[in-house]
């Protein structure tokens, strides 16, 4: 397990348990050093309205989740996890068995679009 010296910020809705929990689950299991912005910073809530309205941040996430590490900015759970696990040693080095958990984590977020879906009908239909 690798750790980073810079925390990383995680950057999601303080009370929600979603797409974000799996970012969480990442960052608690590799011991990673992380700030959870919106529900351990005083105002974080804001302070996460506030990058997202920064465009001079570069270019920004469409909606949280989404972390920074360093300088990188990356959003969307799938993405976020193909970027953070490597780093902590989480997948494995063979390709093939890499783009297995990404296809894990892949039928992971239609099975949560799809439960989103049922609890919300008419959110994601005409």
């Amino acid at each position: 397990m690798k750790k980073r010296e810079t925390p990383i910020e995680l950057y999601y809705w303080p009370g929600i348990q979603g797409r974000g929990e799996f970012v969480r689950l990442l960052l608690e299991d590799a011991g990673a050093a992380y700030v959870d912005i919106a529900r351990e910073r005083k105002n974080g809530l804001a302070a996460m309205m506030r990058f997202l309205e920064n465009e001079e941040s570069g270019p920004l996430p469409f909606a949280p989740p989404f972390v920074k590490a360093g300088n990188v900015i990356v959003s969307q759970t799938a993405n976020i996890l193909a970027f953070l696990a490597p780093r902590f040693g989480l997948v494995p080095d063979d390709d093939a068995l890499r783009a297995e958990a990404s296809q894990i984590q892949l039928t992971l977020a239609d099975f949560v679009g799809e439960i989103h879906d049922t609890h919300h009908p008419s959110a994601g239909r005409p």
